[in-house]
């Protein structure tokens, strides 16, 4: 009897060890592709993802990447524009989702969310010698956003005088804005900051916007619950062990958030 229930507990040993293995491997992680963690992101999105030097970096890539590392995975980034990367993974063309989307209602009829990995701002900017100084100054003006985004929604249900303009991406947007197609623009608050300080043409801030109740999370499709939760778990241990900070430092600013926690509900 001992000899047996030696062999079974170390028969249930073997196991544990093996489903832990394998959950490493991305075999249990409802994947594409096993060993591989694929995330779509947008471009032209700094300080969240662009191409700098040949290279997809940001805030979202590393933080995606740090993920994958966590779940013995290789991250591989796939370029989406904003308006379609619920649809995208929904639809299995990615793993996950790392667009700097607000967690919102209708949002989560689509896909789910993990718990909450980045807060941030959004900032309307205008040329600066465009003469509009406050959020007053934006009626009859065209307001450019990006197509989808929570700022076009933010936009539509604010400014009620505005002529408001989607757009498919910042890269776009920006363009627009230098070029006077649109007077002002909507961006998230990193990259707002990184235009102003880069752009030939100088740029404003017409109002900044705290974005603390429509935090960001990584989109997962939601028939993929063993994926969601190791994400979740991976979000956690990175909070905890300060990961979180370091890569918010590194990309963003020296002030980091506190983030909310995993039982964040959006009211809107």
């Amino acid at each position: 009897m001992a000899s047996n229930g030696l062999l079974r507990l170390a028969a249930g040993t073997i196991l544990v060890a093996w489903s832990g293995q394998a959950l490493a491997q991305g075999m249990n992680l409802e994947l594409n592709n096993p060993g591989t963690l694929s995330v779509c992101v947008t471009d032209a999105n700094a300080p969240m993802s662009s191409v700098i030097d040949g290279e997809m970096q940001g805030y979202e890539v590393s933080f995606t990447k740090d993920i994958a590392r966590r779940l013995d995975l290789k991250a591989e980034y796939r370029l989406s524009v904003f308006e379609g990367i619920f649809a995208a993974v929904a639809n299995h063309v990615c793993d996950i989702s790392a667009g700097s989307h607000s967690i919102t209602i209708p949002r989560k009829e689509i896909i789910n969310f993990s718990s909450p990995h980045f807060v941030g701002s959004y900032t309307i900017l205008t040329p600066s010698d465009s003469g509009i100084k406050d959020e007053a100054g934006l009626a009859g003006k065209r307001l450019g956003v990006i197509a989808a985004s929570i700022q076009e929604t933010y936009a539509n249900e604010t400014y009620k005088d505005t002529q408001i303009v989607p757009f498919p991406d910042s890269a776009a947007l920006l363009i627009s804005l230098q070029s006077g197609q649109v007077d002002t623009a909507f961006f998230d608050g990193g990259l707002a900051a990184t235009y102003v300080a880069s752009s030939q043409r100088p740029l404003s801030v017409v109002v900044s916007i705290p974005n603390d109740d429509q935090p960001a999370g990584i989109g997962v499709a939601k028939d993929r619950p063993n994926l969601l939760a190791a994400v979740n778990k991976a979000i956690a241990d990175m909070i905890e062990d300060g990961t979180y900070a370091k890569i918010y430092k590194e990309w963003v600013g020296e002030s980091v958030p506190t983030l909310p926690g995993p039982d964040f509900m959006p009211t809107r």
